[in-house]
């Protein structure tokens, strides 16, 4: 048995089959992968890891099994699972994730999938001689009595929205009105989860930020397993509302600020523009952050720069904005077009940054809010059941006009930023009205 000291839920006892996991080399490695990648250059205190994270969502997926009154099978195995749940995330976690999948198709999903079914591994040739008597992860589960299958099937959740059924078949409260028992699901993934209620907790402490502070005892002590799938009693709305409004503000206060915007685009950039120096995508994967600073370090001058750039705080500058109402249809779908297609985006950049007389690189294009998708699909689930106090469940918008308005709330500062040099602002801003909002 460990006893973890956690600067968020205090001292917890890990044991059994995550006693076990502790020691694998998969959840080691998130201690060395920042849980807010480069935001610790806007927020000093976001030092704080996937590791540490990791295991406090855990911990809250114990306290929300306890509530519900899951069984011994159904709590290891959730606990397991939310364990697990970011043992595919590569160096600086969401900020490079994109290149995976340009590169090769996969997310961090996909491959934390891969580590519990035992077909990825997170080791790089050369290490293995570092873990000696190495337990892998699908054998420690099944010694347990878990199977791999459903730990991982837990990890990406099915679809959590609310307009999937009728709502006449299940407004008494007692139907059973699901052909699959969803609970579990989304205890690990769904509209309220383990991962969210320890990440708004943990990057709120470490940030200094108090937007990301949620009464999660209160609102786990109102779950309830109610036909098949997770529901909120009445008397929680104002924890789960307090939730849903800390996850929107840290959205914008935090994860999508302006700067840290800044500072993930200069890091994705030097990667990107260092294809040739840097390991492929799968290997790229099983790096740690340190590891991906040595790599930009010798990979040539601009990624250097870059690096330099970041070492210092010598920050690039956002020149010029938009935010989503200033944009008419044509540039929406102008913007979604360099969102979403690398080499576009990169000859959108480099002809701005030629006819401003700079370096390639030197310019770049930001859409955050089509990133948030990938970072975080949650966002637009705001469909909740709640059983009332007379038996009956509704959807949470039935009750508050918050999860409609929080469903449709921009995340982000601006729909789109272009970033530049320091003293090229003006030249870089007069070019993007021309090239990029005309």
């Amino acid at each position: 048995m460990k006893v973890i000291n956690d600067a968020i839920h205090g001292q917890f006892k890990l044991d059994g089959v995550r006693g076990d996991l502790l020691g694998t080399p998969e959840m080691n490695k998130l201690s060395h992968i920042k849980q807010l990648g480069l935001a610790h250059l806007v927020f000093p205190g976001a030092h704080h890891t996937r590791f540490e994270h990791s295991l406090g969502v855990s911990h809250i997926a114990g306290m929300m099994a306890d509530s519900l009154g899951l069984d011994e099978h159904e709590t290891n195995t959730v606990q397991a699972a939310a364990m697990l749940h970011d043992v595919g995330h590569g160096p600086y976690s969401h900020t490079l994730e994109h290149i995976l999948h340009e590169r090769g198709g996969m997310d961090h999903m996909s491959i934390t999938e891969g580590i519990i079914l035992g077909d990825y591994d997170v080791l790089r040739d050369g290490e293995q001689s570092a873990v000696p008597g190495r337990q892998r992860v699908p054998d420690i589960l099944e010694r347990h009595g878990l199977d791999p299958k459903e730990v991982a099937g837990l990890i990406r959740g099915p679809g959590a929205g609310g307009t999937e059924r009728s709502l006449t078949a299940w407004t008494e409260g007692n139907e059973d009105f699901v052909d699959d028992d969803l609970t579990l699901a989304h205890l690990v993934h769904g509209p309220v989860d383990c991962d969210q209620l320890d990440y708004l907790l943990r990057d709120s402490h470490f940030t200094g930020v108090t937007h990301g502070i949620v009464d999660h005892r209160r609102l786990i002590m109102c779950l309830e397993r109610h036909g098949g799938d997770i529901a909120v009693e009445e008397g929680g709305l104002p924890a789960l509302e307090g939730m849903m409004m800390a996850r929107a503000l840290m959205y914008s206060a935090v994860y999508f600020h302006r700067v840290t915007r800044v500072t993930e685009v200069m890091l994705s950039r030097a990667v990107e523009r260092s294809s040739g120096q840097m390991p492929e995508s799968l290997d790229l994967q099983r790096r740690v952050d340190a590891e991906i600073w040595e790599v930009l370090g010798g990979a040539g001058d601009y990624a250097q720069d870059m690096i330099r750039r970041l070492k210092y705080r010598q920050l690039l500058k956002v020149c010029c904005s938009r935010r989503r109402e200033e944009l008419n249809p044509q540039q929406v779908e102008r913007l979604l077009d360099i969102a979403t297609n690398p080499e576009s985006r990169r000859q959108f950049e480099d002809d701005l940054a030629h006819r401003a007389g700079l370096q390639p690189g030197y310019v770049a294009i930001d859409v955050p809010n089509v990133k948030l998708l990938l970072a975080e699909p949650r966002m637009s689930q705001v469909d909740v059941r709640i059983v009332g106090d007379d038996g009956r469940t509704r959807w949470l918008r039935e009750h508050t006009p918050i999860a409609e308005a929080l469903r449709t709330r921009q995340v982000s500062q601006a729909a789109v930023y272009v970033i530049t040099l320091p003293g090229h602002e003006s030249d870089v801003a007069q070019l993007a009205e021309r090239q990029l909002f005309s």
